[in-house]
């Protein structure tokens, strides 16, 4: 138990009821030991590109239901040689809608198992390439149906011949229906007739059909097309009756059995760019613009659907959507000058080509940019994904009744004894939700859909497109070069070449020359953010970020602005707040990075690692580790000679050094000519107090019997008394802060209290007062973060800088951690009319009321809830 669940029971001689933590024992899950699954012996996979339509950038993307080697075995045998024979795992994820069903028997794997040759459903989904200020139009399709390849439905009537393929499954994870959820059959807790509200009970599991909405995060949209959370649709299937809306949203009967709303309640009451209704949702599709009119950046797109974001994202559903620049320097809006590495993956290059060596008939050996997403998850011994059916997981407690029976969720620890809300609807003696979990932390490291995967790579630049795709997980990113024998930290001898340079002759520059330095880190440069590259490049390492200023004919050799000398950087080196950071990623989160092998001998493996905990973060000093041998990995590279020259953007040197591909080569990240975009907003027309706030149970005060159970006081009420105190959090929430300077909450169904102007300049304050930090995301803007502050006053106490910014922080971003006790200030303009929301990216927070809808302009509906 973690001080931060600590702080929220306010009852810290609990101690001794949990289980140990951190490196002391990997986090519990399924019934699959993490230990028991061989780490780096799969392969890096290197996502494709989506296939489109073929009539312009149109596509038509289903979202389905099939198995993916995800652990090893399977098609990963064919290249590794071994013998691993971890089952298959079931996922959800996006591909083209016409596509089969995956089949990887060809290349070693299973029949209906992906990743396949033959299909484009995969997890995590396949790129899209987007171009700066080009539209893109995508049918989405919820394909959550038996057999989508053969139902026929779409866009459609269903013939008799398919009605049996064309029925839809239910979900694959538990439904917390106690919570404000989409809610297809309108079954209200306080009995009103519409979706999207809280349930009546969770006495019976919903095995009804999946709503899905899709969010292309960080792209500038009109609402129709941004994936607000009530604007989700049902499967077009066959054993599914919809219940037709009246001009309000609002169902025009309570539904029966075998019938369900199709679309959420405002599903097709939002407006497009213009602020006109634009009705896009039916028969299963919702059709959404993209125009692209923003700088290039790294986004992706994931699963958005109220209330369930957080099982929908587990299963599968996301993917990267890139949007590229083509009349700027190596398609990248705010580069002035230099080669970025490359190439990344194209359209038409399949599975094969971007994933298997050149000898079995891919070219993987030539891919320099790669998109790279890291989640964690957890498995059961079937292979099948692992995720908490109730809330005794987050409090690290068996579960009421279980001990004894050899099914304890942890064996031999003490019961969490409590009623929960939604199953005695008539006593009231309980808000706790049954299943919700305030955060929930998984015990495998899944990158781009393998566990603990390998990439070998040239001694040579590359660029990596880093996502932190977690539910509830910050990432500290490092890279130390690892002894593969003893599994330590070690050093190696690094080349470098250089050119010395003479100011007083006008910038002549001398003979190539090279310089050996024992190196046991490699840096992280990185270049962008979530919305665009970063105006200086940012040299980063377990506690040090340091900001590079290019100008390069004022250096002379021994003033180079970052040369690595005793691995440190001997000018301008800058200490990040605290010792132990490393490049800091919060839940949806990027950061775009160059990291440099060149120079290394053949063989060096180096190993990213994680140092954030296994548990709430609260920036760092973290007091807990994670655990080393599981979630402290996460990937690893190995340095291979024989794949240099097979990228033109490889180094090609002469015995003397003399670069002979300098039109073609990578630029070095210090000689890269960022200026970034245009970051300056003007005077902002407002400034808005918002508040960060966990909340503690009001209906439900617990104790610690004998046996170490946490028991409900039956008949006391919050504030409690004779040593019990409030169950919590029971959820995470956004409000803000009054003239009167008191903070107010704001449920999900409250009126809506932010409505900037169109075209409004705002400064948002963001006061956290609960005990975590959050990742903090407001569609359809890009912001700057302002600086961060102590709540009080004084300096940040997360962010060790004079204006509380990292050092990464000075370019455009569409997500920011804002910390316990901080308040964080973000800018941003808002520019098109609409209903949005904004919201915390801990999906698990999201889920339960920590996300509320902000309206710009005055075309919002007239009805919302």
């Amino acid at each position: 138990m973690n001080k931060y669940k600590l702080s929220r029971l306010s009852f810290a001689i609990i101690m001794g009821a949990f289980t140990a933590s951190g490196a002391q024992a990997y986090v519990s899950g399924g019934t699959l030991n993490p230990n028991d699954i061989p780490k780096y012996v799969t392969p890096l996979v290197i996502p494709p590109v989506m296939n489109d339509t073929g009539i312009g950038d149109d596509y038509d993307i289903g979202m389905r239901q099939f198995q993916q080697q995800i652990l090893p075995g399977g098609i990963w045998n064919t290249l590794n040689g071994r013998n691993d024979a971890f089952p298959p795992t079931t996922v959800w994820s996006y591909g083209p809608a016409t596509d089969p069903r995956p089949d990887s028997r060809s290349l070693g794997g299973g029949r209906n198992v992906a990743p396949a040759p033959n299909s484009q459903f995969n997890y995590p989904a396949y790129t899209i390439e987007a171009v700066k200020d080009t539209n893109t139009s995508v049918d989405w399709i919820n394909q959550l149906v038996r057999r989508a390849d053969r139902c026929r439905a779409v866009g459609g009537n269903i013939g008799t011949e398919g009605a049996n393929d064309c029925k839809f499954i239910k979900h694959i994870l538990p439904v917390d229906q106690t919570l404000h959820w989409a809610n297809p059959k309108a079954r209200c807790d306080k009995g009103e007739l519409r979706t999207d509200c809280h349930g009546q009970t969770q006495s019976k599991k919903y095995n009804g059909p999946v709503p899905i909405v899709t969010h292309v995060h960080g792209a500038h949209t009109g609402a129709s097309s941004d994936g607000y959370t009530e604007g989700w649709w049902l499967p077009n299937a066959s054993n599914i009756n919809c219940v037709p809306r009246d001009v309000n949203g609002d169902p025009s009967w309570r539904p029966a059995s075998g019938e369900y709303v199709c679309e959420g309640t405002i599903a097709n009451l939002l407006t497009d760019r213009d602020g006109f209704n634009d009705q896009n949702i039916g028969n299963g599709v919702g059709h959404f613009e993209y125009l692209n009119d923003q700088p290039s950046a790294t986004l992706w797109y994931h699963d958005h659907a109220l209330g369930m974001t957080r099982l929908n994202v587990y299963a599968g559903p996301a993917g990267f959507w890139l949007i590229r620049d083509p009349s700027a320097v190596s398609g990248e809006t705010g580069l002035q000058g230099g080669i970025l590495p490359g190439p990344a993956p194209i359209a038409g290059e399949d599975l094969v080509t971007t994933n298997f060596p050149a000898d079995m008939g891919g070219s993987r050996e030539k891919y320099r940019e790669i998109p790279v997403v890291i989640q964690d998850r957890s498995f059961n011994t079937d292979g099948s994904l692992w995720y908490p059916d109730n809330r005794a997981f987050f409090d690290e407690l068996n579960v009421e009744g279980t001990a004894g029976t050899g099914n304890e969720q942890y064996p031999g620890a003490a019961e969490l004894q409590i009623k929960f809300s939604g199953n005695n609807a008539q006593d009231k003696v309980s808000d706790i939700a049954p299943i919700w979990n305030p955060e929930a932390f998984f015990n495998t490291m899944v990158v781009n859909g393998t566990t603990w995967p390998e990439l070998e790579v040239a001694p040579s630049l590359y660029r990596f497109r880093l996502l932190n795709g977690t539910n509830a997980r910050w990432l500290s990113l490092s890279l130390p070069i690892i002894d593969p024998v003893t599994e330590q930290t070690t050093s190696v001898i690094k080349d470098h070449w250089y050119r010395e340079i003479n100011t007083r002759r006008g910038g002549y520059k001398g003979p190539w020359m090279s310089y050996q330095v024992p190196v046991e880190e490699l840096y992280m440069y990185q270049i962008g953010t979530e919305q665009a590259l970063l105006p200086k490049v940012v040299a980063v390492k377990e506690g040090k970020a340091t900001q590079l200023n290019y100008n390069p004919e004022a250096w002379a050799f021994e003033q180079m602005p970052y040369m690595e000398i005793n691995n440190q950087l001997i000018i301008g080196e800058t200490h990040q707040g605290f010792d132990g950071q490393g490049l800091l990623i919060g839940p949806a989160e990027r950061a775009d990075v160059i990291v440099d092998f060149r120079g290394l001998p053949n063989g060096t493996v180096i190993r990213m690692l994680n140092n954030a905990p296994d548990s709430p973060f609260g920036g760092f000093p973290a007091d807990e580790l994670p655990d080393a041998a599981t979630t402290g990995q996460v990937m690893q590279f190995v340095v291979n000679h024989a794949l240099l020259g097979t990228s033109p953007t490889d180094e090609d040197r002469s015995r003397s050094g003399r670069l002979r591909n300098p039109d073609t080569a990578a630029t070095s990240p210090w000689d890269l000519m960022l200026t970034g975009v245009e970051s300056s907003l003007p005077t902002p027309s407002i400034t808005r107090e918002m508040v960060l706030l966990e909340e503690e149970s009001k209906l439900v005060c617990v104790s610690e019997d004998g046996a170490g159970n946490l028991v409900q006081e039956m008949g006391m009420l919050p504030p409690c008394d004779f040593g019990a105190v409030p169950h919590g959090p029971q959820s995470a929430i956004l409000g803000t802060i009054d003239a009167a300077g008191t903070s107010q909450g704001q449920l999900w169904s409250d009126p809506i209290s932010t409505n900037p102007a169109v075209g409004a300049v705002e400064d948002w304050k963001l006061y956290n007062f609960s005990a975590d930090a959050h990742p903090i995301h407001v569609h359809l803007v890009k912001h700057k973060v302002m600086g961060r502050e102590a709540i009080g006053g004084g300096p940040s106490v997360a962010v060790g800088t004079p204006n509380g910014l990292e050092a990464w922080e000075y370019g455009w971003k569409d997500t920011v951690n804002a910390y316990p006790g901080d308040i964080t200030t973000i800018r941003a303009e808002f520019d098109l009319p609409g209903l949005y929301v904004w919201h915390c990216h801990i999906v698990e927070h999201e889920d339960n009321e920590m996300m509320v809808p902000f309206c710009v302009g005055d075309v919002c509906p007239d009805k919302l809830f």
